[in-house]
């Protein structure tokens, strides 16, 4: 039964255990939900070839080898990951998150060096509006930049004169 979820059509989201993995891949799923396109999450341990087990919307899948198709993601960046999870998924979309927190989104498509987007831990839902855009086709959401408090407009400052 939860072998039909494994090969369901998924943009796939490859990622290396870090501390605060749990909140980036919740703001990416969230970003791909909100748009109406399935995801998997699925953790990659550096080096060995593995993916673990996996959440796919409700449910969790027993993990797998990644076959020779997937890439070289022992280097593990956030690049690489994205691009072996874009040629793993039925959908041709990837994530990667590595252990620093870097996130990056791919489509097999694209040569392996030149990711559609990436971002950082801030820009996690944004990421994963995005990555369910390129999969429909759509026109990507711009990313939310804070404004500095602390930055000043000299052009209405009484004090320049």
């Amino acid at each position: 039964m939860k072998d039909r979820w494994r090969y369901r059509p998924a943009v796939l989201v490859f990622h290396h255990p870090a501390p605060g993995d749990r909140h980036r891949l919740r703001e990416i799923g969230a970003g791909m939900e909100e748009e109406g396109v399935p995801y998997r999450v699925e953790d990659h341990r550096i080096g060995d070839g593995w993916v673990g087990d996996g959440w796919v919307g409700d449910g969790w899948v027993k993990g797998d080898r990644v076959g020779d198709g997937c890439g070289d993601v022992a280097g593990g960046g956030a690049r690489e990951l994205a691009f072996a999870a874009a040629r793993a998924s039925g959908l041709g979309v990837g994530v990667g998150v590595d252990a620093a927190g870097n996130i990056c989104v791919h489509h097999a498509k694209l040569p392996p060096d030149a990711p559609a987007m990436a971002g950082t831990a801030s820009d996690a839902r944004v990421l994963g509006h995005n990555a369910a855009r390129l999969v429909a086709g759509v026109p990507f959401k711009q990313f939310e930049r804070q404004e500095d408090p602390y930055a000043r407009s000299h052009r209405h400052d009484p004090m320049d004169r």
